[in-house]
């Protein structure tokens, strides 16, 4: 016993001595799999349209829905794909919720969330069209949902995922998404405007905490898509999953940006700020 209680305490103590990165990089893809298998048998008894890259989890009354999701998703696999250097090895697993009160319920959310999709461990949930296109005729929907659905948006944060194995800032991910959706479907995003946005200037840690806060969230969502363009402006597209790449291999966002960009982080952010002050578009990010 005595031997076996000395091997935990050894096992535990290398763990804590690998990086948190590293440690998301190991442990990313087992916490994956696990979701996925909670999600199959959650929706053991929903109906199942395959496709060659998806399929999609959804219940009696939604089969059009089920039908126009998988087509979008199949037609932007490709372009999102290419452009991020990441093709998923199975079909990606995609879940249709008939309203707003399901899928907030999967996430224990209040009633006041209004998301259209979610992406979490390896699943894209997706809110039913019919919840928030009911007011557009049946001919309408395939183009609005098109071009305002969430279909690109939570794909590209499932790419990030599986490129960085989990090891990401989520203000990355949420710029990628952004700009990714409006470069593959042309689709105008969310953006603060200076008059709307909160005077005080945040570090990168403290916006990654106040995406879900109302009063910030506009703000966070335009920062996060402007560092992005910013970053691809100036250091090329490129360079997004190169950086990527250097995350999946367990490096810290600092030593992924100076490895790929030649900067660290705070020069990144300080150019940022710099060409913003000459556009007169953001405040400081710090």
């Amino acid at each position: 016993m005595d031997r076996f209680i000395a091997v935990v305490i050894i096992i535990c103590l290398s763990i804590m001595m690998i990086p948190y990165e590293s440690l998301c990089v190991i442990s990313s893809g087992a916490l994956r799999s696990g979701y996925q298998m909670l999600f199959a048998w959650e929706t053991r008894s929903w109906n199942a349209l395959e496709g060659d890259h998806y399929i999609i989890k959804y219940q009696n009354g939604d089969q059009e829905n089920a039908r126009l999701t998988l087509q979008e998703a199949e037609r932007l696999y490709e372009p999102i794909g290419e452009y991020f250097g990441c093709f998923p090895e199975k079909r990606v697993p995609v879940a249709i919720y008939r309203n707003k009160s399901a899928l907030n319920r999967v996430f224990g959310w209040d009633s006041d969330i209004n998301a259209m999709g979610v992406y979490w461990g390896g699943v894209i949930r997706l809110l039913s069209p019919d919840d928030w296109l009911d007011e557009f005729s049946r001919a309408a929907r395939e183009d609005v949902y098109r071009r305002h659905g969430p279909i690109a948006h939570e794909y590209i944060h499932l790419l990030v995922d599986y490129k960085t194995r989990g090891n990401y800032p989520r203000w990355l991910t949420e710029g990628l998404a952004q700009y990714g959706e409006k470069y593959c479907t042309g689709m105008a995003t969310v953006t603060a405007s200076a008059e709307e946005r909160p005077a005080l200037s945040i570090s990168l840690e403290d916006l990654d905490k106040k995406f879900d806060d109302p009063e910030w969230q506009d703000y966070c969502y335009t920062v996060s898509e402007e560092m992005v363009e910013f970053m691809i402006s100036n250091y090329g597209a490129d360079s997004i999953p190169l950086l990527l790449e250097e995350l999946g291999r367990g490096k810290g966002v600092d030593s992924a940006f100076h490895k790929v960009l030649g900067v660290n982080l705070r020069d990144f952010t300080n150019e940022y700020h710099s060409e913003n002050i000459k556009t007169e578009k953001c405040q400081k990010i710090s």
